[in-house]
C-alpha cells in the first residue's frame, strides 16, 4: 500500500471522514405523514458521542432533515453535540435545537421517544441497542441504528423479533454502509453471477490503530464504563463485534449466507492498559458448500492499517478494500473506475433510508443486522472458549450479558 492509500485508511477508521455530497431527488407526491414529499422530517439522536453527532450531521447535510432533540447520559456530550449540529443547521438556514429538547440521563431516550420526532438515530453503546430499538418501534419512530445490533446472542435474537414487529410499519436501517458502495456492489454482483466461478476460500481482515481512551479522572466506574464503552466487552461486544463486523458483514454479502461454524483464537497482548477487550483475533469461518474464510483483526497498530475482503474462485479472484480499485482478476477481469470505494457509501445509505420513509416503501434491515452481529459473536465465542463452535450451537444458547450501571 502506498503512503497516500495508507493515509486514507488511517483517516477513515470506516466512514468517519467527510464524504462526497449527494443530491436527494424525491419523486413521490406524498410522504407517509401526509405532507409533501420534500417536507422536512424531524430527527432525534439517542447517544451523542462522535458517531451519533456525525450521523446526525450527515442527515442534515444530505437531506432536509431537522434535528430537534438529543438524549445522552452526560451534559457535556449533549452540549457538544448541540453545538456541532446547530452549526450544521445554521449553515442551511434551519432552526437550531431548542435547549429544552436536551434530555439527560440513562432513561433520557424515553423522553425523546415520547416527543413528536419522526425518526431517531440510535448510537448508544451497542449493549443498549435492543432496548432502545424496541422502545423506538413501540413509539412508531423510523430508526437508523448503528451496528452492531447487540453484544450477546439473546440481544441479537431479540432484535430479530423486534424487526418482525416493525415490518411494514416503520423503516429500520442498520449502519452497514459498505453495502451501498457502488464499487463493492459491482464486484459482489459479478461474483454472485459466477465471474470467479465457484468460491473456494476467502481472506477477510480488519487491522486498525487503537482508539482514544475517553475515561475521566475522578469519574465513577459506571460513568467511565459508558464513556469508554468501546473498550468494554459487555457494552461493545469486543472489537470483533463492534468494529470487525464491517468486513464480516461483507463476507456474508458476498456469500449470501452466514457462517455455519468458526474456530478462532486471539487475545490481549499489545493493548492491556484499558478495558477488557482483546486487541487481536484470527481464525477460520466455514460457510455453506465448504467455503472457508480466513479472518484476522487487530486494534493497536502503528504505521499501517488495512481492511479487505478477498475471495478466491475456480475462475478468478475478487478483491475489495477500503481504498484502491475494486477488481476481479482471472478469466473475467474487471476493474471498477473508482479508487475510493467508500466515498459515496454514507450518502447512498442515508438517501435510501430517507426516501423509504418519504415513499412509504419501508425498509427493514433487522434480520441482516442481527445475522452479521451473530456471525461476529460466533467468532468471539469460539475464540474465548478456544474451540470450534457451530451456528446452531450458538443459536441454541442463552448467552447474555447483564450490565448494571448506575450514574
Amino acid at each position: 500500500m502506498n503512503q497516500e492509500n495508507q493515509s486514507q485508511v488511517n483517516r477513515r477508521s470506516f466512514v468517519k471522514t467527510a464524504v462526497a455530497g449527494a443530491g436527494l431527488t424525491l419523486v413521490k407526491p406524498e410522504s407517509v405523514f401526509g405532507a409533501p414529499a420534500n417536507s422536512a422530517l424531524t430527527l432525534g439522536l439517542i447517544g451523542c458521542g462522535g458517531r451519533g453527532t456525525h450521523d446526525s450531521g450527515q442527515f442534515v447535510r444530505i437531506t432536509n432533515t431537522q434535528v430537534v432533540a438529543l438524549a445522552d447520559p452526560f451534559k457535556d456530550r449533549l452540549e457538544r453535540a448541540k453545538e456541532a449540529l446547530d452549526k450544521r443547521l445554521s449553515e442551511r438556514n434551519r432552526p437550531l435545537i431548542d435547549a429544552s429538547r436536551l434530555y439527560q440521563g440513562m432513561d433520557a431516550y424515553k423522553d425523546l421517544l415520547a416527543s413528536d420526532v419522526d425518526m431517531v438515530i440510535i448510537t448508544s453503546p451497542p449493549y443498549y441497542h435492543p432496548l432502545h430499538l424496541e422502545a423506538a418501534v413501540a413509539a412508531g419512530k423510523h430508526i437508523y441504528m448503528e451496528k452492531p445490533v447487540a453484544t450477546d446472542v439473546v440481544g441479537a435474537k431479540r432484535v430479530m423479533e423486534i424487526g418482525q414487529k416493525a415490518q411494514g410499519k416503520v423503516s429500520l436501517a442498520v449502519g452497514f454502509q459498505i453495502r451501498f458502495s457502488e464499487g463493492y456492489g459491482e464486484i459482489v454482483k459479478r461474483v454472485q453471477e459466477g465471474a470467479i466461478g465457484e468460491v473456494v476460500s476467502g481472506q477477510v481482515y480488519f487491522h486498525a490503530g487503537r482508539l482514544d481512551n475517553r475515561a475521566r479522572e475522578g469519574a465513577s466506574e459506571g460513568e467511565n464504563r459508558i464513556r469508554n464503552w468501546v473498550f468494554d466487552i459487555e457494552l461493545s461486544g469486543d472489537i470483533i463485534v463492534e468494529q470487525n463486523i464491517h468486513v464480516i458483514d461483507v463476507a456474508n454479502w458476498y456469500l449470501q449466507s452466514h457462517p455455519v461454524k468458526a474456530f478462532l483464537t486471539g487475545g490481549r497482548k499489545a493493548r492491556t492498559d484499558v478495558g477488557d477487550c482483546w486487541d487481536h483475533f484470527m481464525g477460520i469461518y466455514w460457510y455453506p458448500n465448504g467455503t472457508k474464510v480466513d479472518f484476522s483483526s487487530s486494534q493497536f497498530l502503528k504505521g499501517w492499517s488495512d481492511c479487505r475482503n478477498r475471495f478466491f474462485g475456480t475462475k478468478g479472484v475478487a478483491d475489495t478494500a477500503y481504498s484502491g480499485h475494486p477488481q476481479i482478476t482471472g478469466d473475467n477481469p474487471y476493474e471498477h473506475p473508482s479508487d475510493d470505494p467508500l466515498g459515496n457509501t454514507e450518502s447512498n445509505k442515508i438517501t435510501n433510508f430517507f426516501e423509504s420513509i418519504q415513499s412509504g416503501n419501508f425498509i427493514n434491515e433487522a434480520q441482516q443486522g442481527a445475522e452479521s452481529t451473530l456471525s461476529s459473536i460466533l467468532g468471539r465465542i469460539s475464540a474465548y472458549e478456544g474451540r470450534e463452535v457451530t451456528w446452531d450451537e450458538m443459536m441454541a444458547s442463552d448467552q447474555k450479558y447483564d450490565v448494571k450501571i448506575e450514574l
